[in-house]
């Protein structure tokens, strides 16, 4: 099973770093490393390679992000991956694939499967305890190394597996009646059914980011992920019902005259009412250069308005910047997709030896996108020791939080953040960072409200299971979910200033930077 933290709509590992540039060398055991543009973390131990699966495990070795290294993907494929653990303080031998581990239960198979006794790597009790118990190895493993490990679930639960109090006999009973007793029940899809029950689970938490991607939708979905894929262009998030969070820049929504807020009534004439958010993103794909009707209820407008949109490849872009005055630099980030923490590096480091002092950092209809950018990215201004964002996993557990390392080429900075409702996920989390622990100000208005962390599950059978699993706090404890965060001076950017080419959002951030 292959788990990875999600925010927005972009997967992203569970893990975040801060960039650091790293000179081609060897590492020792110890040594903990990343591949440029990648978020998986490496311990090394005996001159191979082990993955850090999450960030609870990282700090259950009392690791420091500090120390974690950047090499190219080249160098850290030189390390080949561990292939066999041993729990502290026991003797018994385990095969490690993925998240999954197998007792390998003699040394007759310990040595068929050619594996190395000065290469089996201890690790500690809780890192252990977080894989999946795997069949056991007996003989010689014939999934080539590295493979995933597909997890194939029982038709029916084993009994510790049921919570106390749950009775799962009202499910089976129900297939067993409709099995025998449904008019056309030879005609049944047995493989639909079990779909349509997990989704009902899902369903049933009444959480809009918690769903089910069969093996079609999967496939789509990782196509979105990648970051470039055929559609309209418009980031979607639900707020009693299906809206948009905000157009791209430069994408067919956007040409068209879509706006943040825009609540979605029907698409190709089939309303979205019961309808998820991923169910409304697979009806708005297509192919190139076809067009999908799209119906929206406008606030402020008292009728429907329908948008014939065609379909285009959609390729995001990352960042634009320019010099506002001597001093001040404008960066605006459209998307935390891709190399964008990298991009902004550069845009920074370039307006700083052009002399700025003072930043407008403008996030105002950006939808989100990669944790550890948004992370990498707050930390070029917030000093050591402060947190960035803490992870909310419920009650009785603990808190996740990331601390700046400090040492950041833009400490000493002021800055005004520009936000409005279609800044969220990412965006949030850089604007409530740099608010909390900077002192930023923020002006626009108010944000989106999008602040849970969503797990990406594959499944047997090519299905994808998406679950939120913890919400986004701000420095101050205060949740993103729902509340959004407040500007602090609230000005609005009305049609008739976008028509006039006017920003007044703009304009006042940079009075207010003149005035520091």
């Amino acid at each position: 099973m292959i788990k990875k933290i999600f925010i927005g709509i972009v997967a992203i590992s569970a893990f975040v770093i801060f960039p650091y540039a790293a000179s081609a060398q060897t590492f020792s055991d110890g040594a903990l490393i990343r591949a440029k543009g990648e978020s998986k973390i490496f311990v090394l131990s005996h001159g191979q390679k082990y993955w850090l699966r999450t960030v609870e495990i990282f700090n259950s070795y009392t690791f420091k992000w500090a120390d974690v290294k950047e090499v190219s993907p080249n160098a850290l494929n030189a390390y080949p991956d561990v292939q066999t653990i041993r729990p502290a303080g026991d003797a018994k031998v385990y095969h490690v694939q993925g998240e999954e581990k197998r007792w390998v239960r003699t040394p007759e198979a310990f040595n068929a499967n050619n594996f190395n006794w000065n290469r089996v790597m201890e690790v500690n009790a809780f890192d252990f305890e977080h894989y999946k118990n795997g069949a056991d190895v007996a003989d010689k493993i014939s999934s080539p190394e590295g493979a995933t490990i597909t997890v194939e679930l029982s038709p029916t639960p084993a009994y510790s597996d049921v919570p106390p109090g749950v009775d799962f006999s009202l499910l089976w009973n129900v297939w067993k009646t409709v099995q025998e007793k449904y008019k056309n029940s030879g005609t049944l899809d047995q493989q639909k059914m079990v779909q349509g029950a997990a989704e009902g689970a899902l369903k049933s938490l009444g959480d809009p980011y918690s769903v089910l991607f069969k093996q079609e939708e999967s496939k789509k979905f990782a196509e979105d992920i990648a970051g470039s894929f055929g559609g309209i262009g418009a980031e979607l998030g639900y707020k009693k019902g299906v809206v948009v969070i905000a157009p791209l820049s430069g994408m067919a929504a956007e040409r068209a005259g879509i706006k943040a807020g825009d609540k979605i009534v029907k698409i190709n004439d089939e309303s979205t009412i019961d309808m998820t958010v991923e169910d409304a993103v697979l009806r708005i794909r297509g192919e190139k250069g076809t067009e999908v009707r799209i119906l929206i209820e406008r606030t402020g407008t008292d009728t429907l308005l329908e948008f014939r949109i065609v379909r285009e490849i959609i390729k995001v872009p990352t960042i634009t910047w320019s010099k506002k005055t001597n001093d001040i630099a404008y960066i605006k980030i459209h998307n935390f997709f891709g190399e964008v923490e990298y991009d902004f590096i550069a845009a920074l480091k370039e307006a700083r030896l052009g002399g700025a002092t003072k930043l407008i950092i403008d996030v105002r209809d950006n939808p989100g996108g990669l944790l550890d950018a948004s992370i990498n990215i707050a930390a070029q201004f917030i000093p050591k020791g402060k947190i960035i964002v803490s992870a909310d996993f419920g009650a009785g557990k603990d808190k996740s939080e990331f601390i700046s390392p400090g040492g950041g080429p833009a400490e000493n900075m002021q800055i005004v953040v520009l936000i409005n409702g279609g800044s969220a996920s990412a965006s949030e989390i850089l604007a409530g960072a740099l608010k909390d622990s900077k002192n930023a100000t923020l002006i626009g208005e108010k944000s989106f409200g999008k602040g849970t962390i969503q797990e990406v599950i594959r499944l047997a059978g090519g299905t994808t299971m998406k679950i939120t699993t913890a919400q986004w706090l701000r420095p101050s404890g205060k949740p993103f979910e729902e509340h959004g965060i407040d500007a602090d001076t609230t000005l609005p950017l009305t049609d008739a200033d976008r028509q006039a080419a006017r920003d007044p959002q703009l304009d006042k951030a940079i009075s207010v930077l003149q005035g520091m």
